[in-house]
């Protein structure tokens, strides 16, 4: 009995193993951004008035209007608004905390379930019903501290998947979102 316990242990240890791996590395969704990871803002940013943050996606600030949600975007954030414009200067920022978390969006409308369906989804749907799926928002919050300017709150990366299906934005996809705007080092990578 034994012996047949040990070779059923050795035939599944390289499946383990694989599934192990696939879990490892700056690509997988199932790594954060580690605290001391520093954030170097390679461009000064204007912060409109009246307003507490800027959305980013490869690597353009874009207004929050004109962005894709359903591909990975990052929202830098102050804690306070002001009624002129401010400039976030460069300089680097420490990450002191992260979260992952999900929010489900309510149910899809037939002119969302169009936009949908053009970004290659498979989804049946009928246009004349008003309710559909709801889709959730992979977020990764990332705390910032800042020396030079302590109004810096956060940096927020998200997606929309539909539940089931989606993922939080990996570590590689935040780096290529925020390019060449910001750099993002982690505690391992020094310099």
């Amino acid at each position: 009995m034994r012996v047949r316990v040990l070779i059923l242990m050795g035939a599944f240890a390289p499946l383990a193993a694989c599934q192990t791996a696939a879990y490892q590395g700056e690509a997988s969704p199932f790594m954060t951004v580690p605290p001391g990871s520093r954030l170097i803002l390679n461009q000064e940013l204007t912060i409109p008035a009246n307003q507490v943050s800027v959305h980013v996606q490869n690597g353009r600030v874009l207004p929050g209007s004109e962005v894709n949600q359903y591909y990975p975007s990052c929202k830098l954030e102050l804690y306070s608004m002001s009624e002129t414009a401010r400039t976030v200067v460069l300089q680097e920022m420490t990450v002191t905390r992260t979260v992952q978390d999900e929010t489900t969006h309510g149910a899809l409308t037939p002119r969302d379930l169009v936009r949908v369906a053009q970004l290659g989804f498979g989804l049946r749907a009928t246009l004349g019903d008003q309710s559909g799926p709801s889709l959730h928002a992979f977020s990764t919050r990332m705390s910032l501290r800042s020396e030079k300017q302590p109004d810096i709150f956060r940096l927020t990366c998200a997606q929309w998947e539909f539940p089931g299906y989606g993922r939080h934005v990996a570590i590689s996809e935040i780096r290529r979102t925020l390019e060449p705007l910001f750099t993002l080092r982690l505690p391992a990578e020094g310099g």
